[in-house]
């Protein structure tokens, strides 16, 4: 394996797990909610096992702050091996955990507990990932370059929603319920431990060690980036969030979500995660290609117009997604025009921050959009679907979404001269 196609396969191995995780987390939900928390609150477990997503999500910027400060002053080697190892250990936690029957409220804690440090650990990983492969890419075609990690990130969702799919549709429901929600937990750990060790032959980034040469500040990264840098940070946040909401709701949980209100299949909505997720991978890797020939600028707007045209549509019910047929369809079609943002995102990210506090600005933008978007995503979609019984809201939120993040690629042009 060449050391480019080996820098490639050890950050994708991150995004996968970050992923891979919170899908199964997700789709599983119903499952989990049933064996860590009482049956005494009925359908509030699910309710309850969203917000435990929510507590993960919340702790991203302060690992993401943390292991940011330590990227930047100590390097990026370290940190970002470091970091998918700490992913690592709770997940397989997670997957021997006891059961709330067997150890009662304890077992609920543990889980939150395993959350919490899974969520502090990931908040270094990706933003970690992102300003490696900008750094070591720089000089070729970088945005190809950072777009494996959103092709990582997708097949991901693909791959783990297809497995759900086929572990539910052919294991019966006490398996399901003792032993088949562990497995996607003890995989996933066992992913991230084969990164590690591939990480650990790779070298320092050729930016930093520069850097390291002719540095001169030696303020705290992080006081650098509030001090000098609120703005990019701020365009960051607004660049990140229709990614981290857009496709947490259409991959993730708008279809389990019908599981519960409109009781869809498990097997059907996990296929559907799965096709769409298979799309954004391969049309992120094109859209990223194709910044060779067209402004990453030009590529950006387009899709977030066409974006709010479909969500406009939906909203306003010229597109029906109450049909599985419909469903399949337009989550495809969104999946394919969301990877003209999200094949593109990440070097833009990385390019709105100098080196010497790169790894700190993306980590602070790209996990506070997080929060804002994938982690409480859940929590007002599924409230909103139990007092309407209607998903036209929620996509009326994206839709929201979708116009101020067209708007801030105003700030982009701004910011980065491409």
């Amino acid at each position: 394996m060449t050391s480019n196609r080996k820098l490639i396969v050890a950050t994708t191995i991150g995004s996968i797990f970050e992923i891979f995780d919170f899908l199964s987390f997700a789709l599983l939900t119903p499952i989990l909610a049933s064996v860590f928390f009482p049956a005494s609150i009925d359908n509030k477990a699910v309710w309850f096992t969203y917000i435990t997503i929510a507590i993960s999500y919340l702790l991203r910027p302060i690992g993401g702050v943390i292991l940011g400060h330590l990227g930047d002053k100590y390097g990026r080697k370290s940190v970002f091996s470091i970091s998918i190892l700490l992913m690592s250990i709770p997940s397989l936690i997670i997957g021997l955990l006891p059961t709330y029957a067997q150890i009662g409220y304890t077992a609920t804690v543990l889980l939150m507990i395993m959350r919490i440090l899974q969520g502090f650990s990931v908040g270094g990983e990706v933003p970690g990932s992102i300003t490696y492969i900008a750094e070591k890419f720089k000089q070729g075609n970088y945005f190809l370059a950072c777009a494996w990690l959103t092709f990582g990130a997708n097949f991901a969702v693909s791959v783990g929603s297809q497995g759900i799919k086929l572990l539910t549709a052919h294991t019966s429901t006490e398996f399901m319920h003792s032993t088949g929600w562990r497995i996607p937990f003890i995989f996933g750990s066992l992913l991230t431990i084969v990164g590690f060790y591939i990480r650990k032959s790779i070298s320092e980034s050729e930016a930093f060690k520069e850097m390291q040469k002719h540095k001169s500040d030696n303020r705290i990264p992080l006081t650098q980036l509030l001090q000098g840098y609120k703005y990019p940070v701020i365009t960051g946040i607004l660049l990140s969030i229709i990614i981290s909401m857009t496709t947490g709701i259409f991959h993730v949980f708008l279809p389990n979500l019908f599981v519960t209100y409109f009781h869809f299949e498990l097997s059907q909505t996990a296929g559907v995660s799965s096709v769409g997720a298979i799309t954004m991978a391969v049309a992120s890797l094109f859209f990223a290609y194709m910044t060779k020939y067209i402004n990453p600028i030009i590529i950006l707007r387009s899709a977030l117009i066409t974006l709010v045209i479909i969500f406009a549509a939906i909203t306003n019910d010229y597109i029906n997604l109450g049909l599985i047929d419909s469903l399949y369809t337009w989550v495809i079609i969104i999946s394919f025009v969301l990877a003209g943002v999200n094949g593109i995102f990440f070097a833009i990210l990385a390019d709105l921050f100098p080196t010497q506090i790169r790894y700190s600005g993306i980590a602070l933008s790209y996990n506070l959009a997080t929060i804002l978007g994938a982690a409480l995503a859940p929590l007002w979609s599924s409230s909103i679907l139990e007092m309407t019984h209607s998903y036209h809201y929620i996509v009326l939120v994206c839709t929201i979404v979708a116009i101020i993040s067209l708007l801030n690629t105003i700030n982009i042009q701004r910011i980065i001269k491409y």
